[in-house]
């Protein structure tokens, strides 16, 4: 793997090297671990011994036994289904995004997450640059959600949403609404803050009865179906990389 000379100073060492490993999908981090200790893997060339070693996933070049952590980059949007959690295993056997990949064995990982009673379109990959750039609040790419209350929301909410309201002390960015019918409106967020819009409804007293992730910037779930899935061409990835606040 070749980097511009000075990029692995520049960038920001945040993941241990062991940890690393098991997030590229080599191996799991107790087998990376011993392979570090063993004197099996390399980071830009020089052998490393030790798991907590801090390395850069987007610009180090990872040689583990010999296999570089250059892989195909895959890219899958899925319609996520209301009742399926968005983790790798769950302790109480409920069914996960993983089950509804079936037999796809490549790894990959979610990019930001759907709680179990939203549906819609999530972003599954192992493209670790790609999920870092479109999950950075920096990066203020937008979210589109489709929303349906339990009553109409009132011109006064709508204009606090609008203008940035506090969610527990902490000040959130303004968001997008335009109304639909009577009780369902699409919000545009442009921050992921956990279960952000169902809070804020409820802290202006309103029941979220339905909530469905529609587009992630221009990427939309299109006509996939509930529980359907597909893996993303060239350009569709092209086009979300370069996605920016609108």
């Amino acid at each position: 793997m070749k980097r511009q000379g000075g990029r692995h100073d520049r960038a920001k060492r945040d993941v241990s090297l062991a940890r690393a490993l098991s997030k590229l999908g080599i191996c799991s981090r107790s087998e990376a671990t011993a392979m570090i200790e063993n004197g099996l893997v390399k980071v830009n060339g020089r052998v490393i011994f030790n798991p907590s070693f801090r390395c850069a996933m987007a610009s180090d070049s990872i040689l583990a036994e010999g296999k570089s952590s250059e892989k195909e980059l895959i890219h899958i949007i899925m319609n996520k289904p209301i009742g399926v959690v968005t983790t790798h295993s769950d302790e109480r056997e409920r069914s996960t995004v993983y089950d509804v990949l079936g037999d796809f064995a490549k790894w990959v990982f979610p990019v930001g997450r759907l709680d179990k009673d939203t549906s819609g379109l999530l972003l599954m990959t192992n493209d670790h640059q790609l999920g870092e750039r479109l999950t950075n609040p920096r990066s203020k790419v937008s979210k589109t959600y489709l929303v349906t209350l339990d009553r109409r929301l009132s011109d006064e909410h709508q204009a606090v949403m609008e203008s940035g309201m506090k969610l527990a002390n902490e000040q959130l960015l303004p968001v997008r609404i335009r109304r639909l019918r009577e009780c369902e409106i699409e919000m545009i967020l442009h921050e992921g803050k956990n279960r952000q819009i169902r809070r804020m409804c409820e802290m202006l007293g309103y029941t979220v009865v339905a909530l469905h992730r529609e587009k992630i910037g221009n990427l939309s779930v299109g006509g996939l179906k509930s529980g359907e899935w597909k893996t993303l061409s060239r350009l569709e990835v092209g086009r979300l990389s370069e996605q920016q606040k609108d």
